[in-house]
Formats: C-alpha cells, structure tokens, sequence
C-alpha cells in the first residue's frame, strides 16, 4: 500500500483511508467525465468509459474486502505495449481527433494503473490521471453537475495528501494502535474543513477572475447536436406519439415582468402542400450588421408608431437552429455577434453564434394602432395558396363561417370551432393515413399543435382569408428565485397568424389546453431550485466575462450606496451628540452591536469554548451519555468548583496526589472518592463508576464554602 510498499501486513486504518480517499478521487473524476453526456454518441467513447468505470469498481470492491483477486504484472506490460502501438492509429484513423485519442489514453492509464496499484508510486500516478480526467472533463463538461463532482474531487484529494503524509511520516516507525482508531474520522473532519476553506477562498477569488480557458479551448470542441424540440417546418402524417422532452432550450428575463404573455415567434411558414407547412423563402432576406452591438431592425417611420415598449434579455443553451426567437415586435437587437439575417419570411438568424449560452437583448413594443397599409396583392396571393385537398374541407370552412361579415369574424369562429370540438392529444396517427389533415377534421378530431394550426390555416384560406403557420414556443414557466421564465423543449408550439383588413397580421392559438398536463409536484418546485443553480451556473461561470466582472462591480457599488456606507462621517457625529434629533440609525447600532460581539467572542474564544466544554461534559454525565474521554471535562469542572471552595490545584499534582494532600473532612472525601470514581472511569471504561462519578459530582457541588482563616 502506499507507504509501505508492497502488502506484506494486512493494512491499518491510515492505509485504508489513503486508498479509499484515491479510489473516490478517480470516482469524482470518471462521473465528472460520464455526466458531461459528450461520450454516449460514439461507441468507442462508450467503451472506454464503461471500462474504465467497471475497473473502478472492481477496485473499490477489492478494497472492501468483497473480491480477492490480483491482475498480473505482465498482462498490464503488454496490454500497454499493445496501446502504445493503438495510440498513433487512434489519433490518425480512428478518432481522427487528437482530443479524443488523448482522452482516450488517459482512460487506459485509469484502467491499467488502477487493477495494478501497490506501491507509492502507482497512487502517485493513479492521483495525476484522476487530476488529468477532471481536467478533460471541464473542457467538454457545460453541465452544472461538474461543479458537484469538482467538489467531491477536491474533498477527496485533500484526504489523500493528509493521510500520504502521515503514511510518509510514520514508515518505519511505531504507531501506538489505540489513536489509529479513531484517526479516520478525524482525517474526515479535517478534510471536511479544509475542502470548505479551499471553496470559500476559490469562490471569493473567481469573480475577480474572468473566465478565459473556455475561449482557448471551444475550437477543439464540436458543436453539440441535442435536439431543441424546434424545427423551421411542419410535418404531418407520422405514426406515433410525440415524447415529451424537458431538456431547457433557453431562458428570458424582461426587464418589465408586467409584459402580458407573449409567445416566442422563430419564423412563419407559409407555403403548404398537403403534408407539409415549410417556407422556401427562409434563407433569403438582407443582412444586418450591428453598430456598436445594436442592430436596427425597424425603419424611423415605424419606430415613431405607439405603443407599449419593453426590454428583455435571452441567453440560449443547446440548440441546434441558428433561429432568434422573439417576443412582441423586434424594433433593436442587441447581439454579439458580425451579421444578423433577416429572413423574408419574417424573422431573424445569426449564422456565425455558438448555440450555448448565447445571449441577445431585444427592444421590442406592442402596437397601440392598427396597421392600415394594405397587404401587397403577390403577398395576398402567396398566403392564398392551396393545394388539391379534400372537397369536404372547403365545404366545411364556408359552413363554419356561414353568416361572417368580416375577416376577423371568420377567423374568430374557426378558432372557436376548433377550439370546442376537438382534444389535445399527443397520439395524432396510429397509422398511415392518404390525408392526415382530413383525417384529423373528419375521423380522428384529435391532435397536437400543428395540426390544430394547419386545419386553421386551410380552413382559412378556404373562404379567402390570407394566412400562415408561426413556430416557437410558448412562453414557458417563471422561476421566482431568479427572475427568469424557463422556455424547455416540450414548449415547442405553433399557432396561426391570419391577414385582417385594419389590423394587420392577427395571431390565433386554436389549440385547447392538454388535458394530461401534470398537476405541480414538490419534483417541480426541486426543479425551480436546480434551475435557478442551473442559470448561476450559464451566467457566472462559463459565461462569466470582463462584461459579467463590471456588472457585478456595479451590484456592489449600488449596494454600498444604498447602505449609505459613504454617511460614515455623519454616523459618527450623531453617536457624538445623542441629544440631537438624528439619533444613530438602527443599522450602525446593529452594525457596531455586531462588531463588538465578534471581537469579545475572538477575545476570549478560549475561555468560551472551555466553558461550553464543561457544561455539556456535565450534561452528558448526568444522562448517562458521558464517553471515557468526556471524563477530563468532567474533572476540570469538578476543580472549578474547588477553586470557588478556596482549594487550588497546582499544574505539577497528579488527581491522586491533590486528592490526597486535602485535609480530612467533607471536602477531602468527596474529591477522594471523585478521584476513585474518575480513574476506573477514564482507564477502565467502567460503566458503573460513571454513575458514582455523577453522585460525587452532586455531592462536591452542594459543598459549603470554605471560611476564611483569621490571620495569626
């Protein structure tokens, strides 16, 4: 064992705890490297990390004592010989990725090193790989759970230094076997208070750190490829049920949260050809370029126009669409990034932006006035556009709106119509159907979202009323703890968007609420807590910036003002003359109060902390709770009793010499009998002379005080 060489001794406590402090070291690292979720797409990946976590164990269970096997020097030697020659290949052919092939090593050096460890060498080497691992981690990792995993890495890496150097110390040497027992539970409260020491430090000291590393390393990464929920088209007619995915595609904070629900708009499809709502029209558009960041997406004339303006900020997390999705209409962007698209098809792209926490700002307004600039002809007859569909659907569009006088009015009743008549449901087909709209209006009449917004659509095209199919999300959940609305990917929507004469472009939502909508759970309110961790982390850690570093400068700026902290001179008059009418405020005295009791409680820590020791000694003595080594907290109460009795006990007496030497008498007996009791207690763990410990203890406290010799 480490230490001590090879096992030739079963090994003792400070052994044990060194191997299991390694053992969780390598476990912090190797679930560091599986909760990142950037190896479960290649199978080579999956191999060596199921590997290497299966050695793991096997370790773990071979220290416990549950396994009694050995993995033969030369099967390791070869095994290496063999990788050294893999390793070129890996990089070139295999992985194509010197990243991956490195990771890749460090995965066999964790698995050959850990089934062959004995010497300190091997535990040296087996700490420098799990260091290598977590290290390899926190560049693919953008996981909050990496900061968990960090912490118990650390923990683990402080309890294997602290008991090294104590294997270190004590080679060769004798160790007396009766404080070994207890050695790992002190070892534990040690690393406990270190660990938390070590975070409290990093922690104060990383806001004055941007973050820079990720920059240096985000072009060896490949972008990832979670689904978001959202695509820049609808598909109907397929067989199965939708899975609902709650991975969190983006999160918005609006400056003013009395904003009126919004719905988060991507683009508007508005070409249909019986199966599909898509818009060739989505790549084209002029590009934009920011000016100082700001991008203006309204010309003047349109900007002057009334209306309810607000400010809200989107910081976006795993997706793959280069899509901004927008609440209210856009007036200015404000976006990090050299081109933004505006797409003829009504919205925006930013082509050239990482899709993890990539953040913009948008001014936006809600219009006060209708538009009355009429829809351009080609346009009206663009969103006109059917193709050949089912006869019964025209008939039962004009049945619907039978009697309407107006656009609007139609629009109206088929939203209503559908709204009462048909189900949310997330079964659509359940099997392949010839016309999956008409099957949905005429036999299923249930369905989810873009079906509720295609027959809407269509019907409304029917009786001539121009229209289009948009796709985002709803607004999703609001977190109280941050401020911020949760937009996951099962909030993936798609509503319609009708041409009314006056008015402008309309939006209807004829979808019903899902009945299945689960009720809130106490998983849910967990879940508020995990994002608000969630968001910190996005926000203070992996985008933490100069930007983030002057902000949070500003925070502290604010919150010294508005503690008024720069009234210290006025505070300080006003203690001077407590006659006056402005009195000391009540957070300087507070403030004051608080100082003075952290310097009297640092002045005299020690008498304290042996006051407290004492009368929980005591305590425990007279529930029958006390252990041998609460005995000595017992003794010195009973000679602070004697010292208030007049009887001092000089520091070079044994308990047996001062009881001894006290006159016969009351007092004399008692502390004899004390002694007696105290040592069969203490030396002997005798239960019964805890017993007799707490009666002579009674006993020396109703003793009389001694009355003063009257001088010769």
């Amino acid at each position: 064992m480490a230490g001590n060489g090879p096992l030739t001794k079963p090994p003792g406590a400070p052994e044990r705890f060194h191997e299991s402090a390694v053992l969780l070291m390598l476990g912090a690292a190797w679930c560091a490297l599986a909760g990142s979720g950037s190896l479960s797409r290649d199978f080579q990946d999956l191999l060596f990390l199921a590997s290497a976590g299966a050695a793991l164990l096997w370790r773990a269970l071979t220290a416990a004592g549950l396994l009694r096997a050995a993995v033969p020097t030369r099967w390791a030697n070869a095994a290496t010989v063999a990788y050294l020659i893999y390793y070129p290949a890996d990089t070139l052919w295999v992985s194509r990725d010197f990243l991956k092939a490195t990771l890749h090593l460090v995965f066999f050096v964790f698995l050959v090193k850990i089934v062959t460890a004995r010497t300190p060498r091997d535990f040296l080497l087996l700490k420098l790989v799990a260091f290598l691992a977590l290290l390899a981690a926190s560049i693919i990792s953008e996981s909050l759970t990496y900061l968990v995993f960090l912490c118990l890495f650390l923990a683990a890496a402080i309890a294997a230094l602290a008991s090294e150097e104590i294997l270190r110390s004590q080679a060769g040497r004798r160790t007396v076997a009766g404080g070994a027992e207890r050695l790992a539970r002190r070892l534990a409260r040690l690393t406990a208070l270190s660990s938390l020491a070590v975070l409290a430090l990093t922690a104060a000291l990383f806001f004055f750190l941007p973050r820079t590393a990720r920059a240096a390393f985000e072009h060896f990464l490949k972008p990832s490829l979670r689904s978001s929920g959202f695509a820049p088209e609808v598909l109907l007619g397929q067989v199965g049920e939708i899975q609902r995915q709650t991975a969190t595609v983006f999160h918005a904070r609006f400056l003013d949260r009395r904003v009126p629900t919004l719905k988060w708009r991507a683009t508007a499809l508005g070409e249909f050809d019986g199966w599909r709502w898509y818009s060739s029209q989505a790549r084209e558009g002029r590009a934009l370029r920011p000016v100082e960041g700001l991008v203006k997406l309204l010309e003047d004339d349109q900007l002057r126009l009334p209306g309810r303006r607000f400010t809200y900020e989107v910081l976006l997390h795993n997706t793959s669409s280069d899509w901004l999705f927008l609440a209210g209409k856009p007036e200015y962007l404000r976006v990090a990034t050299p081109v933004v698209l505006e797409s003829a098809a009504t919205g925006y792209r930013v082509p050239l932006a990482g899709g993890e926490g990539f953040r913009y700002v948008v001014h936006a307004t809600l219009p006060a006035s209708p538009s009355n600039a009429p829809l351009p002809p080609d346009e009206r007859n663009f969103y006109l556009r059917l193709p050949v569909v089912d006869p019964r659907v025209i008939e039962l569009a004009r049945r619907i709106t039978a009697g309407a006088r107006s656009d609007a009015e139609r629009a109206a009743r088929i939203e209503a119509w559908l709204l009462g008549n048909f189900r949310y449901s997330l079964h659509a087909l359940d099997r392949e159907v010839d016309d999956p709209l008409a099957y949905f209006l005429f036999e299923g009449r249930r369905g989810h979202c873009e079906y509720f917004a295609s027959a809407m659509a269509v019907l409304l095209r029917a009786v001539w009323v121009p229209s289009r199919v948009a796709v985002g999300y709803r607004e999703g959940s609001y977190n109280s703890l941050t401020g911020w609305h949760v937009v996951r990917a099962s909030d993936a929507h798609s509503w319609v968007e009708a041409w009314i004469d006056g008015r402008g472009w309309a939006e209807y939502d004829p979808t019903p609420p899902d009945p299945e909508q689960p009720a809130a759970t106490l998983w849910d309110r967990i879940s508020l807590w995990s994002d608000a961790l969630g968001v910190f982390w996005q926000e203070w850690v992996l985008g933490y910036d100069l930007d983030r570093q002057l902000s949070l400068a500003m925070q502290v700026d604010q919150s010294r003002r508005r503690f008024a902290w720069v009234r210290w001179p006025d505070w300080m008059r006003r203690l001077g003359s407590p006659g006056e009418a402005g009195a000391a405020p009540a957070p300087l005295a507070g403030l004051l109060a608080a100082v003075g009791a952290a310097v009297v409680f640092y002045r005299f820590r020690r008498a304290l902390w042996r006051q407290w020791r004492i009368l929980t000694g005591s305590r425990k003595l007279r529930r029958g709770a006390a252990a041998p080594h609460d005995a000595a907290v017992i003794y010195e109460t009973m000679l602070a009793r004697l010292r208030r009795l007049g009887f001092e006990k000089p520091p070079w007496m044994t308990p047996a010499e001062f009881a001894a030497c006290l006159p016969e008498g009351e007092t004399g007996s008692a502390v004899r009998g004390f002694t007696a009791s105290y040592h069969a207690f203490r030396f002997g763990a005798d239960p019964r002379a805890a017993l007799d410990l707490a009666a002579w203890m009674d006993r020396i406290e109703r003793l009389p005080k001694r009355r003063p010799q009257p001088p010769r």
